[in-house]
């Protein structure tokens, strides 16, 4: 008589998923956290601008999307780039652009050409550092674990999001804007020491063994999804700052930190769920919530905030992973690099869409009816995901035109 244990009526045991934990990922965690920090101490832009040079919504719009307008400008040379050359001296030269971006504010005394240039060393620095760390995650988590890999290294970003405004905005209020530049310019510096530690071994690709591109329907929508999921984000990030403080509103920082406490807590704590759930399910869920807070900002009272900032950040936690996830499920090799420095391009795209085009606008029209129709457009992509293909695609059908 055979023992219960090997009842073939009962289901197998659930295979335990692989562990995520290597000494060479968390080295990649920590480099992109330092780098995050740098970057992030920009993140308060918009109130140095109103503060220290009285711009107007229009000055800053403009000023604000020369960093993702260089993000976008550059995305064809990091997607040709990241599988022909070691990826650390992507890193690197990310790292020491940001930093050289950081120290040209710190001695900057007008918001001339000069001002529009160096943000745009921001956001060149900004689109090939994450393009790059992205692409190593993907190579180094096991498949099992890419939803929750994505999550985790987002996280490390995602972190300094609130760090870095919480230290510079003390820090410019007791030392100067200047010293607060001067900061950024030395947590750069941290991340390329870091890149060079990372010293990838990997033999580059070579270009006859890569994809040719062509984009398919369903790549189209997830794209559309990235284009509005940036302009949520950017218009948000850009406007609440002057809104707030023509309310009265001092402390902006407060916005950033429960905008990280709950996209962290999603990334973090839940991570490893959103690799256990349908994910155009949770993409539909994910982009309603993004909707909801964005038009709830549009409706901002002093106290409001930290929950705005916290409904924000459990909306983007949850559906950018996912998003990044149904975009190179099923994927070939061959193409997936170039997937995914297009798909993060998109988000750089729709935040130079709000940045350039609502800074005008919000100049005719006030900073309420812009983040107002943001909300609108992040509700449209609900309707696009709704309509994506259910199965993904197979790898020798994804070809990427370009």
């Amino acid at each position: 008589m055979a023992p219960e244990d090997d009842n073939p009526l009962e289901p197998p045991p659930p295979k335990a998923l692989p562990s995520l934990v290597s000494p060479r990922f968390l080295l990649l965690l920590g480099v992109q956290f330092v780098f995050g920090l740098g970057f992030s101490s920009f993140l308060l832009l918009p109130k140095y601008l109103t503060q220290v040079h009285a711009a107007n919504s229009e000055l800053i719009g403009h000023l604000m999307a020369a960093g993702p307008l260089a993000a976008v400008l550059v995305l064809p040379l990091v997607a040709s780039r990241l599988d022909r050359v070691p990826r650390h001296y992507l890193l690197f030269g990310a790292a020491f652009t940001m930093m050289l971006g950081s120290l040209g504010f710190a001695a900057l005394h007008g918001l001339g050409l000069p001002a529009y240039a160096l943000r745009g060393l921001h956001g060149a620095a900004f689109t090939i550092f994450v393009s790059t760390t992205l692409t190593l995650t993907v190579d180094l988590a096991p498949r099992a674990r890419l939803g929750q890999a994505v999550g985790l290294i987002g996280a490390a970003n995602l972190a300094t999001n609130a760090l870095g405004p919480a230290i510079a905005e003390p820090v410019a209020d007791a030392y100067g804007w200047r010293t607060v530049f001067l900061l950024s310019g030395f947590f750069s510096l941290l991340a390329a020491f870091g890149a060079i530690a990372f010293r990838e071994r990997r033999v580059p690709t070579p270009p006859a063994a890569q994809g040719t591109l062509e984009f398919t329907r369903r790549f189209r929508r997830l794209l559309y999804a990235g284009v509005m999921v940036g302009v949520s984000f950017g218009t948000v990030l850009t406007f609440y700052q002057p809104l707030a403080l023509e309310l009265g509103i001092r402390n902006l920082s407060h916005w950033f930190v429960g905008y990280t406490l709950s996209a962290l807590g999603i990334r973090v704590l839940g991570g490893v769920f959103l690799d256990r759930f349908d994910r155009k399910k949770l993409s539909l869920c994910a982009s309603a919530l993004y909707a909801v807070a964005v038009l709830a900002t549009a409706l901002l009272q002093p106290g409001w905030l930290f929950a705005l900032g916290f409904t924000l950040g459990l909306a983007h936690g949850t559906l950018w992973p996912v998003l990044t996830a149904l975009t190179v499920e099923g994927t070939s090799s061959k193409t997936r690099t170039a997937l995914l420095t297009y798909f993060g391009g998109s988000f750089n795209v729709g935040v130079t869409l709000s940045t350039l085009g609502f800074g005008t606008l919000a100049h005719a029209i006030g900073y309420r009816s812009v983040i107002a129709i943001a909300g609108v457009l992040a509700a449209s992509s609900s309707f696009v995901l709704a309509r994506l293909s259910e199965a993904p695609p197979q790898p020798e059908s994804v070809r990427f035109a370009g």
